[in-house]
């Protein structure tokens, strides 16, 4: 196996690196900005045998890059907003063979893209904010062979997306907090097939959720603090058959439990 990484020899800037574990086996893969600048490599994701990763040539700007460990084979995917400006593809996540992630391609705003690592395969799945507005995506994370996030289409505020890569297939799950609020969810996480999040419904405050990605299966796990005051839940992580997190509104409790972990 190789380990690949950003790295900087002092001469060619920032690049991107491997590494088989040995001396002779660690080396820059390509100075894809040459000189001092450095490409700046980052959000490097395997997909497939191929690293994926954002990078500026000097050129494009920061756009998507692939590669297969060689200079020859470390290339630009493509160059969503053309020319100088940059599309800024971030949260780079893989959901089986296709990567997703966040990009604007100088029109559309901020927006879900896909790859399969050739150009034509390089699009955006789908305007879920119209127009130049940004969906304000965030938290992409894979469940089911599915990409869930948050996202805010402009009408019901920030909730829970999910995507099976098409149009048609990118949808709300739920509003969670009817109306253009949105339920402020941030932390995503896969726990023995259910994803837990936290989220605001308006009237219990900001709690722990569970979904198994439809509508219906879509609730409150707990009202931790009862009533409209917030738990707020941070760092939602799964360790074995446990979901740790924190409740912000009582910094000095660890939560912990089987299932949809509670505080105790």
């Amino acid at each position: 196996g190789r380990l690949f990484f950003r790295a900087s020899d002092g001469t060619d800037g920032v690049e991107l690196w491997r590494s088989d574990g040995t001396p002779g086996g660690t080396v820059m893969v390509k100075d894809v900005n040459s000189g001092v600048g450095g490409s700046s490599p980052g959000g490097l994701i395997v997909v497939g045998g191929t690293v994926f990763f954002r990078a500026d040539d000097g050129i494009n700007g920061v756009e998507l890059w692939k590669s297969d460990g060689t200079a020859g084979a470390t290339v630009m995917v493509k160059d969503i907003n053309a020319g100088v400006a940059s599309s800024e593809p971030y949260l780079l996540t893989a959901v089986g063979s296709t990567l997703f992630f966040r990009a604007d391609d100088g029109t559309n705003g901020e927006e879900l893209w896909k790859s399969d690592g050739t150009a034509s395969g390089t699009v955006m799945v789908k305007d879920i904010n119209p127009g130049s507005a940004w969906s304000l995506l965030a938290s992409l994370t894979g469940f089911c062979g599915t990409l869930f996030f948050r996202a805010d289409d402009g009408t019901n505020g920030g909730e829970l997306w999910k995507s099976d890569g098409t149009p048609g297939g990118t949808v709300m799950v739920k509003d969670t907090n009817p109306g253009s609020g949105g339920s402020t969810l941030w932390w995503l996480t896969v726990l023995d097939g259910t994803l837990f999040f936290d989220a605001s419904d308006g009237v219990n405050g900001h709690e722990l959720w569970k979904s198994d990605g439809t509508e219906a299966g879509t609730a409150m796990a707990k009202d931790i603090y009862p009533g409209s005051i917030c738990s707020t839940p941070l760092w939602l992580t799964a360790v074995g058959g446990t979901l740790f997190f924190r409740p912000m509104t009582a910094p000095t409790a660890l939560s912990s439990g089987p299932g949809a972990t509670l505080p105790r």
